[in-house]
């Protein structure tokens, strides 16, 4: 499963790769993610938490992230499984940082390159609507780091405190789905010429 795309993220390129860095928070962006304190090898232990409906599934896995702040790059390398089919996920994960040169206001580009590999129940999942399911992660990812950068852009009198460490919210796979049900149907509808 690819994924390419790019969003934007308050702040100057040179600032922005220092919080990507700062692997515990951006695991706060990404939604379902449960980070556990880093490991003497350097990665990081942790998990996606997966809700079907009442039921909740388990990722376990680890992680490790480089960065070259020179560069503006980085990239994350996780490899995950559950006890649910013998569903497994590996994900590799390049980004690009660079200054937005028409913003009016410090802001940074970020593009990111991602491969996916799901077996398992997940296998079968990623061919019906893998596309679609990358591209709702992402946009709530990108979003969440909008306002969690947002924060470091104000001055420091108006900044909100730090609230209580709370515990993550699950990825829903109902809205997946039915942001995979939705991307089918506009296929459908430019297929007919109803949408453009």
């Amino acid at each position: 499963m690819h994924f390419e795309g790019s969003f934007s993220v308050p702040g100057k390129a040179e600032d922005v790769i220092r919080r990507f860095a700062d692997v515990p928070r951006m695991s706060r962006c990404m939604p379902g993610a449960v980070l556990e304190p880093q490991a003497e090898d350097g990665s990081w232990p942790g998990a996606m938490v997966v809700s079907f409906g009442p039921k909740k599934i388990n990722f376990k896995g680890r992680v490790t992230t480089a960065v070259d702040f020179e560069a503006l790059t980085g990239n994350l390398h996780g490899r995950g499984s559950a006890d649910m089919r013998a569903a497994r996920i590996g994900v590799k994960v390049g980004f690009t940082l660079r200054n937005d040169p028409v913003a009016a206001v410090p802001t940074t580009v970020v593009t990111i390159v991602s491969d996916a590999e799901l077996g398992g129940v997940l296998a079968d999942f990623a061919r019906t609507g893998g596309d679609a399911v990358a591209n709702v992660i992402m946009a709530d990812f990108a979003r969440r780091a909008a306002e969690e950068f947002a924060q470091d852009e104000m001055p420091q009198d108006e900044a909100p405190a730090e609230p209580p460490r709370q515990q993550p919210v699950p990825l829903a796979a109902h809205a997946l789905l039915w942001a995979v049900v939705k991307a089918q149907l506009r296929r459908f509808g430019k297929w007919l010429g109803i949408v453009r």
